[in-house]
C-alpha cells in the first residue's frame, strides 16, 4: 500500500492444539548485523511489494482478489531501508510475502540473501501463543509470519490495525511501482 500500517495487535481467543506459531524478525538489529557490502547494496534502493504474491501462497477462494482489493493494493515501491525518525537508527523495510523484487536489480539473489541474513535466529522472535495473550508490534521494524496449522482447526485471533504519525514513527514513502 501506498501509506502501509505502521503496527499491529493480535490477541489470541482460539487456537489449535498445535502449530500457528508467529515470528517475529527484528529489521533494525538485521540491518547493524549486516556485512558492509550488503549496506552499500541495498543503500538507496526500492523494494517492489505486491499484493498479489500473497494470495498466491492461500489456498482456494482466499487467492482471488477482487477489482476494488486490485485497484486498493496496487504494485507499490518503498525504500529497502529507513532511517527512524526520533531514534535516527536504520532498518531494512521488506516482507517475504509481498515484496517481489528490488527496483532496478535483476534477479532476486541480492532479496534472497538478505532474507537469509536477515532471519537468522539471532533476528527472530518466535512467539507460542496461548489464550489471552495479545502482541503488539511495529511494521516499520519487523517482518513476521505464521507458521501452518491443521486447516480443520479453529484460531481465532482479533487484529487491530494502527495508523501513527510519522514524526515519530516509520512510515514508508510510496510510490507506484509503474513510475520506477
Amino acid at each position: 500500500m501506498l501509506n502501509p500500517a505502521t503496527g499491529a495487535m493480535l490477541y489470541a481467543l482460539e487456537l489449535p492444539p498445535e502449530g500457528g506459531t508467529t515470528s517475529w524478525v527484528d529489521l533494525r538489529a538485521a540491518y547493524a548485523g549486516l556485512p558492509e557490502r550488503l549496506k552499500r547494496a541495498v543503500e538507496g534502493k526500492r523494494a517492489i511489494f505486491s499484493y498479489i504474491k500473497r494470495l498466491a501462497g492461500y489456498q482456494g477462494a482466499d487467492r482471488v482478489i477482487s477489482e476494488e482489493a486490485r485497484r486498493k493494493t496496487p504494485p507499490i515501491t518503498h525504500p529497502l531501508v529507513h532511517t527512524h525518525p526520533v531514534t535516527g537508527r536504520k532498518a531494512l523495510y521488506l516482507d517475504s510475502t509481498t515484496t517481489t523484487g528490488i527496483d532496478g536489480v535483476d534477479g532476486s539473489a541480492l532479496l534472497e540473501e538478505i532474507y537469509a541474513f536477515a532471519t537468522r535466529p539471532q533476528f527472530v522472535y518466535r512467539h507460542h501463543w496461548q489464550v489471552g495473550d495479545a502482541v503488539l508490534w511495529d511494521n516499520g521494524l519487523t517482518m513476521h509470519r505464521r507458521e501452518p496449522f491443521d486447516p480443520l482447526a479453529r484460531r481465532l485471533l482479533k487484529r487491530t490495525t494502527i495508523f501513527l504519525s510519522r514524526d515519530r514513527h516509520i512510515v514508508p514513502e510510496g510510490s507506484p511501482a509503474d513510475d520506477h
